[in-house]
């Protein structure tokens, strides 16, 4: 879909939208704090999270002039795959530990390899570009339109073929074996799973470029439609609350791309607008930070969920800063506490992804949070912050500096994020926080990290 979408009717979109040519702040619906990643790279084709890097397609479309970079916490850029001529989507299989991703242009003269789907093992320890054609899952020619791809539990992948009007379907792939699971389907534009595993959401353009998103069984048989008559359908993940985010539609005037949120109930609710065209999505699992591409732009923008940031106190104050990175302890109310705690290896919160005695976290600070959690509170400016920890200084001194370069903040706005590694022997390491704002201190927070064997 990529290949033939963007180099047709997406052109026309851009050149009736406009792309945005500078970092301009998209606009974030209440409960999300708007922000951006720079990025090294040119044209940057979709976007995925693998512990505490950031991987990213990139390149010019054509034949082998596409990549994969790795974009590291140390801000080392390593190219982990060459050779790609038009980069569909990109997922990080947890379970598996590799990276799933798709080509959809090796139908083009000079071509050595594509219209399939590939697996990149270990994608944390590559450090030099393996050539795509080495990685194939199946036969090149295979999928002429790859563009989505899921991993499924037990190591099956779902690839979704966006062939046109009524050729498009998604192929399941078990032990090097590819069977049609859907058909019928029109340009086939996203492929995910509900939060509760039972159903595959898939993606729509119809010829008329009106999207939807269908409910089916995991055995490919249809249930319902989710939602229809969308205006637009690009990529999709789904959230820690059950909601498919969405890219590829347009505001009612036509003046900029945007992203929704469509609930398990169908009900759909615009959360950010002002993107030129909005492509790649990606949702970090800890933060539940959204990361999202705008096409021909050379950053990511990002959306963190007010309701997933860590309020490091309490009182009127609470608001002014708040912290976002990973996934605060509960009390018993469910009340987050200002303490992330994690297993040595555990994926969902060690970002290393290893049982080797550490850790690994990331920590972002927030300010002048519109927070419903906190309804006495009403936001301020705030010009400075100040960070110290006596067991980790280094990483107190990064944070700071992370924080500033987003200050003095005139509304809502998060930091980027800095990787923190706490050793593995159950005893917490306290990040203390100081927010200034007209002189005064605003707001004083502390965040304890604790990582148990």
């Amino acid at each position: 879909m990529r290949s033939r979408l963007v180099g047709s009717v997406l052109t026309a979109l851009l050149i009736a939208t406009g792309a945005r040519a500078a970092a301009a702040a998209i606009a974030a619906a209440p409960g999300y704090v708007a922000g951006s990643i720079p990025l090294p790279v040119v044209n940057a084709a979709d976007v995925a999270v693998v512990g505490a890097s950031i991987v990213v397609g990139q390149g010019t479309y054509g034949p082998g002039g596409q990549s994969i970079i790795r974009v590291d916490p140390n801000g080392g850029v390593v190219t982990i795959v060459s050779n790609l001529n038009s980069i569909g989507t990109i997922v990080y299989d947890a379970a598996g530990d590799r990276l799933l991703f798709t080509d959809n242009a090796g139908e083009l003269p000079g071509a050595t390899t594509g219209d399939t789907v590939y697996a990149l093992a270990n994608p944390r320890a590559v450090m030099a570009p393996i050539a795509a054609g080495a990685l194939k899952l199946l036969p090149d020619g295979a999928i002429p339109a790859a563009q989505a791809v899921l991993p499924l539990a037990g190591g099956d992948v779902l690839v979704g073929d966006a062939a046109g009007p009524g050729g498009g379907r998604v192929v399941r792939i078990s032990g090097g074996v590819a069977s049609d699971l859907v058909t019928g389907l029109d340009y086939t534009s996203g492929v995910s799973l509900s939060l509760a595993g039972g159903e595959l959401l898939i993606g729509n353009v119809d010829a008329f470029f009106s999207g939807s998103i269908w409910r089916y069984s995991l055995a490919g048989a249809a249930i319902a439609p989710l939602a229809v008559g969308l205006s637009g359908s690009y990529d999709q993940a789904v959230d820690a609350l059950g909601n498919v985010l969405l890219t590829g539609g347009f505001t009612d005037d036509f003046s900029s791309s945007t992203v929704v949120a469509i609930a398990p109930d169908g009900t759909v609710d615009e959360i950010a607008s002002g993107f030129g065209f909005s492509s790649g999505l990606a949702i970090d699992g800890p933060s539940r930070q959204v990361m999202v591409l705008d096409f021909g732009t050379t950053w990511i923008d990002t959306l963190t969920p007010v309701e997933a940031l860590t309020p490091g106190g309490r009182g009127a104050k609470e608001c002014q800063l708040e912290i976002f990175g990973g996934a605060p302890t509960r009390s018993s109310s469910g009340q987050p506490k200002n303490r992330w705690e994690c297993r040595d290896g555990d994926p969902s919160c060690d970002r290393d992804g290893a049982v080797n005695g550490v850790c690994v976290f990331w920590v972002g600070a927030c300010f002048s949070i519109v927070d419903p959690r906190a309804p006495r509170c009403t936001p301020v400016g705030i010009d400075a912050v100040s960070v110290s920890s006596k067991r980790l200084p280094a990483a107190a001194a990064a944070i700071a500096a992370a924080a500033a370069a987003v200050l003095p903040s005139a509304g809502p706005a998060c930091s980027g994020t800095t990787v923190v590694p706490v050793t593995a022997d159950g005893k917490g390491r306290t990040i203390g926080f100081d927010a200034f704002g007209a002189g005064k201190r605003r707001d004083k927070d502390v965040l304890s990290l604790r990582c148990r064997p």
